[in-house]
């Protein structure tokens, strides 16, 4: 069609699905009028790529009306939406540790951020940086490149069997070496599958850390939401907190900034409890596949509107 950039009609014409769909959707090159244009014209395509046409297209759809819509109202002081508001729990100040925390966080948890802890973080430590990827260097990174410099060795807080226990004492061990003055802790956040493949992902920023660990169990707040794989596992927010107890010189201040972090995280889930409990009074019902034809309907009838079917096919 006249109206059909000569791009995306090559690129329709080589992959005849997938690629052409997402040029569309991006360029706003594509109209569905030209679409359906393309789509009856010959050759005919096969059942298999008029599905990933249709389902492609639908999918853009679903895209555009989620760039389109408004985003919710969210408290100015916590980022969270003003039900899940935890700025009653915080301190007046930000508490100022003597150990910095950097906190390297997953995109994937980065956008689940309804149970997430690591928000809490900066909110409550005034030394405290979250960085988000999947891999990381040490030069990337300012804080770490600052103590390679000097010749110091960060803290990564992850379990392994070269990694000393910081809780050892607890386990009849001796005193913890590592409690001195501007220690830099390294936390990884994610699923444990996410943690490894991040931990996989940055070999000299491993080599460039000490690795440290908590072996004692401890009851995590967030069983009464969300279930940890094993007892010794906790939040990023708990972890921090549980390592600044051994790390912090002033244990006075780790104590303090303990409280305040499980406090603020104790608040995040109390509340997270109570609306979801007030949205769901009833136990709901979903039939068998019912989200799954929801999610496929729109697909079907684009597919119905842009090719006539065999009746062989169906």
């Amino acid at each position: 069609p006249a109206n059909t950039s000569p791009q995306i009609k090559s690129a329709f014409d080589k992959s005849m699905h997938g690629r052409a769909i997402k040029a569309a959707a991006w360029t706003g090159l594509l109209p569905l009028v030209s679409l359906l244009a393309l789509s009856s014209s010959d050759p005919p395509y096969a059942a298999h790529l008029r599905t990933k046409i249709a389902s492609g297209v639908a999918k853009s759809e679903r895209r555009a009306r989620e760039r389109s819509s408004a985003p919710r109202a969210t408290c100015s002081g916590c980022g969270r939406p003003p039900v899940l508001c935890v700025c009653d729990a915080l301190p007046s100040s930000r508490v100022a540790t003597s150990t910095e925390v950097l906190v390297l966080q997953h995109p994937r948890e980065f956008r689940r951020r309804s149970l997430s802890t690591v928000p809490l973080l900066p909110l409550v430590l005034e030394r405290c940086a979250v960085k988000v990827g999947y891999g990381f260097a040490p030069e990337d990174l300012e804080a770490v490149a600052e103590r390679r410099k000097r010749g110091e060795k960060p803290l990564l807080l992850f379990p392994g069997p070269a990694a000393h226990s910081l809780d050892a004492e607890e386990k009849g061990g001796g005193r913890v070496p590592e409690a001195e003055e501007g220690n830099l802790l390294v936390l990884i956040d994610g699923t444990w599958a996410e943690a490894r493949r991040m931990m996989m992902q940055s070999p000299e920023l491993v080599e460039a850390c000490r690795q440290v660990q908590l072996v004692s169990d401890r009851a995590s707040l967030y069983d009464d939401v969300r279930k940890e794989p094993e007892k010794h596992c906790t939040s990023t927010l708990e972890a921090c907190a549980r390592a600044l107890q051994f790390l912090e010189p002033d244990a006075r201040l780790a104590d303090h900034a303990g409280k305040c972090l499980e406090g603020a995280m104790r608040h995040m889930v109390e509340k997270k409890r109570r609306v979801s409990t007030e949205r769901n009074q009833e136990p709901r019902f979903t039939r068998p596949g019912a989200k799954s034809y929801a999610k496929n309907k729109r697909w079907v009838e684009i597919k119905k509107e842009l090719f006539v079917e065999d009746p062989s096919e169906t």
